[in-house]
């Protein structure tokens, strides 16, 4: 079923940092954080900052199928 509940068919560019993290993460997912939603860089992501995640292929390379997070709930503009 894959790393949410629903999937939206959407295409998206990873970030540069994402393909480099692939490399660490063979076999694996990588996700897009929406870092102002998250306080401490090393401390806890709660689900709805998750942008999305990129599926990594045994190599280390991103395979291209993305999924975004149904529950990701970007914050309002003009705090």
């Amino acid at each position: 079923m894959g790393m949410f509940r629903r999937r939206r068919a959407e295409r998206r560019e990873p970030p540069h940092q994402l393909v480099d993290e692939a490399k660490a993460h063979p076999g694996g997912w990588v996700y897009e954080i929406d870092r102002d939603m998250v306080g401490d860089p090393n401390g806890a992501v709660p689900p709805e900052a998750i942008i999305g995640a990129w599926q990594v292929d045994a190599c280390g390379t991103l395979s291209g199928d993305y999924q975004a997070n149904p529950n990701y709930r970007p914050r309002a503009t003009g705090r």
